[in-house]
């Protein structure tokens, strides 16, 4: 369900300005205040846990060919994400994690370092998602998200919790607004969710998806914004939560 995205062909664009300075592309690194996330899923028995990263590095590699392969899955699928091609794995761990992501994992999970190999991610592994600046240097402080929720975590209240952590993390992280450019409006799960939690309708792109869905026809893209000020906390129970 992604919420769409700047250009993964262009160069990474980080925070010059705003408090505090996260990230810091020469020494990344979670900010305190920022912890991993505990959730119960839509049939309230499922724990899971929302973790943050700051770094590629800090992710399994196993972890992050399995979400690669999810995004590449998306893109194949010609319905969420612009991009025509596959992206390389290299290019996507590189862009996924260059600033800020999420990664939601099942159990309960107090630190990143307590996610490491040997995991069966297709099983494991929830959904993902990053946050980084919109726009670089003077309106750095508004940022942008994409979203992949994974094979195993369909209609499981996934997307809604991965949405609440974004909009808890974010101003964390320095961030005033929140833009998110191009949600096809075919994509409904997505729809809801942004309606749901607060964002605002700003704007519409007419025509801006040639989709695989609709062949016939060019379909409009919705550009989400929400003011960050009264993002904070959410429940961590997609039930609880639903509106």
């Amino acid at each position: 369900m992604p919420a769409i995205l700047d250009d993964p062909a262009g160069p990474p664009i980080f925070r010059v300005s705003g408090d505090p300075p996260y990230p810091d592309p020469a020494h990344p690194a979670v900010p305190p205040s920022i912890v991993p996330r505990h959730v119960t899923l839509r049939d309230r028995q499922t724990v899971a846990t929302v973790v943050p990263f700051a770094s590629r590095h800090e992710v399994p590699e196993s972890l992050l060919r399995y979400l690669h392969d999810q995004f590449n899955k998306e893109i194949e699928g010609g319905d969420t994400y612009p991009m025509l091609e596959p992206m390389p794995f290299d290019n996507f761990a590189s862009y996924w994690f260059q600033n800020f992501g999420g990664i939601m994992l099942l159990g309960h999970i107090n630190s990143a370092a307590e996610v490491v190999e040997g995991k069966d991610w297709s099983k494991d592994c929830l959904g993902t998602f990053y946050i980084k600046p919109n726009y670089p240097g003077r309106s750095s402080h508004v940022c942008n998200g994409g979203f992949i929720v994974t094979d195993a975590s369909r209609n499981r209240g996934v997307g809604r919790l991965m949405g609440e952590a974004y909009l808890d993390w974010a101003p964390k992280l320095g961030y005033k607004y929140s833009v998110f450019n191009l949600v096809y409006e075919t994509n409904v799960a997505s729809c809801k969710i942004w309606d749901a939690l607060g964002f605002k309708r700003i704007g519409r792109v007419k025509g801006a998806g040639n989709l695989k869905s609709h062949p016939d026809r060019l379909v409009d893209a919705i550009i989400y914004g929400r003011d960050l000020g009264d993002a904070a906390g959410g429940a961590g129970s997609e039930e609880l939560q639903a509106a």
